[in-house]
């Protein structure tokens, strides 16, 4: 299993640590006896089962860091549950977060003090990235769980935004060369009309997510597809610093009115704007999809459905689509800390010096080794030259998600920070990433498909060499407007009228596109977009100002 997001060296201003994250002199100061164990309560959002009471991995910590936990899994919606802790004041030891609310209810702890006196670990770990995680405030209310690279960045993994299709399309096609947009709809459109049906259903050249906080899989695209990066939910100009949404411009148009065109041809799944998340999965899962547009994260588990069945060559490979030839693609970048998401103290916490030296141990490099490689001479080994290699049937496990639930610590894992990258013997922190290991797991379909464009990984596919990034970037992980002002109504305005207009646009008779662009348009300006805009410029303007000065 990849690491979570996916997602992925660099200097400082690109978001990535420079310093390596602990070292094999590491020991966690547990082993020296002077801590008592400890059962620490968390609250996480990760859709994960409970831990089996014998997981030798969490038997591992709790005997060599004297740590056992409390899992409160949510289940249901965040919002809701969120609501529910913040009004009752009643919070685990840990809380995980993915947005400022905790921290604005005042249900987290300041953690500097606590890492600079119990945490030399965390502060190798993070380096100047640490820096990055300050609230207005001046505090640090939690530690971000993915995006500090140690090292060397060896991941093959591509899990980030992509025009998304069926190996199988491109293998019958004989892996043409796809760039354009015209050139991908092209290709779906021809397999669709060769094979209008797939295991006895009817074929469908593209669906498209647009369930609940999943739409921005509806109206991203026309931002990659002008090659811009992942700014969230506009473009930033990189002289002047102004940003400006994308929704309502002509790159967006240009989108619509082709999904359109598609549509009264019969080539968009019309299902999509009824459909809910699970129902969107299941179809992937069915092998019938040709092409989306999403994040892999998103849509693994209908992937990893299709694996499991036996239709691995139905499962998705990612392509940087643009509009025209001419237009470089943005779509990778150089992995970034994922600030706004990670792991707090709560002030319920009883003993918030524990759990900061937990962390610190947790991050020394052998016990950061055995989370992320498992159990040696268990899980893998090494040979005569002192090389590690799994046989396999342990690559056959690392595979299978019902195993590594049942034998990883996945919760940890994906909780607390961990190591991205590369170990300090240069063995990279995920072991599937060393290259002979990579080669034993790869599947002959992707095999296939990377010698057919002279790559080695999906990462290389989206792109061998992504750019350096702006300061400023991502501006998708700024702060949010504050509930209630200006900027957060008109965005909540937009974001109902674009629910209710973009499908109305892909759905409508050709000849009625314009005029229900044109009022989709008007509606959004109506809502006070520029107010959206204007707040988020400044938001921008702040961050460049704030790490613009190096320590």
């Amino acid at each position: 299993m990849q690491r979570k997001l996916m997602a992925t060296t660099a200097l400082l201003l690109c978001g990535i640590a420079v310093a390596f994250g602990g070292g094999t002199k590491d020991k966690p100061a547990s082993q020296a006896g002077e801590k008592g164990p400890i059962t620490i309560s968390v609250f996480t959002q990760q859709a994960r089962q409970q831990p089996s009471p014998n997981n030798k991995v969490y038997q591992y910590l709790k005997e060599k860091l004297g740590v056992t936990f409390n899992w409160d899994i949510l289940v249901g919606e965040i919002a809701q549950k969120r609501g529910v802790m913040i009004a009752g004041g009643d919070y685990p030891d840990l809380i995980e977060i993915n947005e400022t609310q905790f921290i604005d209810a005042g249900a987290l702890i300041p953690l500097e003090d606590l890492i600079d006196k119990h945490g030399p670990n965390i502060k190798r770990h993070f380096g100047d990235q640490l820096e990055k995680m300050r609230s207005p405030d001046g505090h640090i209310y939690y530690l971000t769980n993915w995006g500090i690279i140690t090292g060397r960045d060896q991941s093959p993994y591509y899990g980030a935004s992509a025009l998304w299709v069926q190996k199988e399309v491109l293998k019958e096609a004989g892996y043409p060369k796809v760039v354009t947009m015209d050139q991908y709809f092209d290709l779906l459109i021809n397999y669709a009309k060769k094979y209008p049906t797939i295991n006895g259903q009817k074929t469908i050249p593209f669906t498209i997510l647009t369930y609940d906080w999943h739409a921005f899989c509806m109206w991203n695209p026309p931002n990659f597809l002008a090659g811009n990066p992942n700014d969230g939910n506009g473009v930033v100009n990189p002289k002047t610093l102004e940003y400006k949404t994308f929704f309502t411009q002509d790159v967006s148009k240009r989108w619509f009115k082709k999904l359109n065109e598609l549509n009264a041809q019969g080539f968009i799944d019309r299902a999509s704007f009824t459909d809910n998340y699970d129902q969107y999965i299941a179809k992937l899962a069915s092998g019938r999809v040709l092409g989306i547009h999403d994040q892999r994260w998103q849509f693994a588990n209908g992937d990893d459905a299709l694996r499991d069945s036996g239709m691995y060559n139905r499962t998705m490979a990612p392509l940087p689509i643009v509009f025209d030839a001419n237009i470089k693609p943005h779509y990778r970048d150089i992995p970034v800390p994922n600030l706004g998401r990670g792991v707090g103290i709560s002030v319920k916490a009883k003993d918030p010096v524990r759990i900061v030296q937990f962390i610190n141990d947790l991050l020394s490099e052998d016990v950061q080794r055995t989370i992320e490689w498992g159990i040696e001479g268990q899980d893998w080994q090494r040979n005569e030259k002192g090389e590690p290699y799994r046989t396999a049937e342990q690559r056959a496990n690392w595979d299978n998600v019902t195993w590594q639930e049942q034998n990883r610590a996945l919760l940890v894992r994906d909780v607390f920070p961990s190591w991205e990258g590369s170990f300090s013997d240069g063995y990279p922190s995920d072991l599937i990433n060393y290259y002979p290991e990579r080669e034993a797991m790869a599947r002959p379909e992707d095999k296939e498909l990377w010698a057919a464009y002279g790559v080695t990984s999906n990462a290389e596919l989206m792109d061998k060499n992504p750019p350096q990034n702006p300061i400023w970037y991502p501006a998708w992980n700024l702060p949010n407007p504050p509930d209630g002002s200006d900027a957060q109504i008109a965005l909540q305005r937009c974001d109902q009228t674009m629910r209710k207009y973009l499908p109305k646009a892909i759905l409508a008779a050709p000849g009625d596109f314009e005029k229900v662009w044109a009022e989709y348009v008007a509606e959004m300006k109506a809502n006070g977009i520029a107010t959206y805009e204007a707040y988020m410029q400044e938001q921008v303007r702040a961050r460049v100002a704030a790490w613009s000065v190096k320590k």
